[in-house]
């Protein structure tokens, strides 16, 4: 099977989306990001997704650097660096904020990974967290334009495979407005649409068979957590990964 970056070898005489290569180099050039690098969008991201996961106030600086795998002496620069061209809001002996501008990029790379997943997913057959791990190759090497192509082609999607929420063409970083699953009413159907915090949740919830586009019925709800029923098959939730799961209403409640 090819890898992602099979869709941008030009070396290929047809590549896997079937573009012209003139039209495939076209889109893939970043006028909109080109003033930031990589390493500069994955310290953004780092914390756009911190703070997606429920992190409240500035993020430390020591958590950004373990997830980046990067001394904190290495992170304090970068992150001083990102503060001077106001991308970051520094706090010292705090942590960091994203500033508009920064939240605005940070949306655009998490679009066009999250897109970029779904897709590896639906039609390369990766696994959720494979294909979101091979979009960290492409999140950095597609327009603004041709994301919203991607998005179009597949049906718009609320959520990549992961369960996160896809930020929307304008790049507004919140998930479309959802009720937490925790919140439905016993009796009632509900399609899952998100799953907020980190993608060991979304991991766990994908082996118990609830995913993103499931349909879901609460048989019971309490202090330990909520039953719920998908397919015949019934499935225990506690209270903190029920919390972690956004999803729409279907119609009302059964008695």
């Amino acid at each position: 099977m090819l890898g992602p970056l099979a869709l941008l070898d030009f070396s290929y005489p047809d590549n896997v989306l079937g573009m012209p290569k003139e039209l495939l180099a076209k889109v893939t050039s970043l006028p909109e990001l080109e003033a930031t690098s990589e390493a500069e969008q994955m310290y953004l991201i780092t914390v756009a997704r911190q703070t997606e996961a429920g992190s409240e106030g500035p993020i430390p600086v020591s958590r950004i650097a373990g997830t980046l795998g990067v001394s904190v002496p290495s992170a304090n620069e970068m992150i001083r660096k990102l503060d001077g061209r106001g991308l970051l809001s520094y706090e010292p002996y705090h942590g960091v904020r994203l500033t508009s501008t920064g939240e605005r990029i940070a949306g655009q790379v998490l679009r066009t990974r999250r897109l970029w997943a779904t897709f590896l997913a639906e039609h390369l057959g990766f696994s959720p967290a494979e294909a979101d791990e091979q979009a960290c190759h492409l999140e950095h090497a597609t327009t603004p334009d041709a994301a919203n192509r991607l998005s179009a082609f597949l049906g718009n999607p609320a959520a990549g495979p992961l369960g996160h929420p896809i930020p929307d063409s304008s790049v507004a970083s919140a998930p479309r407005q959802s009720t937490r699953l925790t919140d439905v009413a016993v009796g009632s159907d509900a399609e899952v649409v998100t799953v907020s915090g980190q993608d060991s949740v979304a991991r766990f919830l994908a082996a118990e068979g609830v995913a993103v586009g499931d349909v879901v019925t609460v048989l019971a709800s309490g202090a330990s957590g909520i039953l719920v029923d998908r397919d015949g098959s019934c499935v225990h939730l506690d209270p903190r990964v029920a919390g972690s799961v956004g999803v729409n209403m279907i119609g009302e409640a059964r008695s």
